[in-house]
């Protein structure tokens, strides 16, 4: 499979490539700065750009079987990062002929609000965090808006232990108690196997 990963140099991104890498498949990393893949870019195809590049995004999209997003961003400020940036990898799929995108949001955006169980994360999301669910939400409503085959991946509170190759998954409506937390490596490991399985069916899950 031929994948184009979108923020391929954040923690989860890196893991991204290197998993599928290590699973065969031919890999392009979309990147800022590429020296941050570090050996990862002697194994796969690199394009430097930022994403209002539209030909260096066309570029790196073209010819993918999928598109995974692994877009983030820290900013508190109001801002429009995640939602714009993914407008533009829409677009750029679209022109291409690239039918399936697979991109992590979280745990609290859209209907999963009321799938958080922890006091602390909700009361985050309603206040120093509120600029980066707001935008994360409009992120969502520009992928649901598109004719893509997609998959939202909202993942609870995310660690850097190794994977357990292991998770729970709720849709939209379920609820589920206990501890939300998920190790990157296996947020990976979960989009891969999704990707790896065919259609997406344009939903969101939430994973933990």
């Amino acid at each position: 499979m031929q994948l184009a990963i979108v923020g391929a140099t954040g923690k989860t991104g890196l893991l991204l490539c290197e998993q599928a890498l290590a699973k065969g498949h031919k890999v392009t990393a979309f990147v800022r700065d590429p020296a941050k893949l570090g050996a990862l870019a002697d194994r796969l195809r690199v394009v430097e750009g930022t994403l209002d590049d539209a030909d260096a995004l066309s570029s790196a999209v073209r010819g993918a079987d999928a598109v995974v997003s692994a877009l983030g961003t820290v900013d508190r400020k109001p801002n429009t990062v995640l939602s714009d940036g993914t407008r533009r990898i829409v677009r750029a799929m679209e022109e291409e002929g690239v039918l399936r995108l697979a991109a992590i949001t979280s745990l609290g955006c859209g209907a999963s609000r009321d799938q958080v169980n922890s006091r602390l994360m909700r009361f985050l999301i309603k206040t120093v965090a509120k600029e980066i669910w707001a935008d994360k939400d409009r992120q969502e409503d520009v992928i649901r808006a598109s004719e893509l085959d997609y998959l939202i991946v909202r993942p609870g509170g995310l660690t850097d232990k190794p994977a357990r190759r292991s998770w729970t998954i709720m849709r939209e409506g379920d609820a589920q108690k206990g501890r939300q937390m998920i190790a990157r490596a296996d947020v990976a490991a979960f989009i891969l196997e999704k990707l790896e399985s065919g259609e997406l069916g344009r939903e969101a899950l939430t994973v933990f």
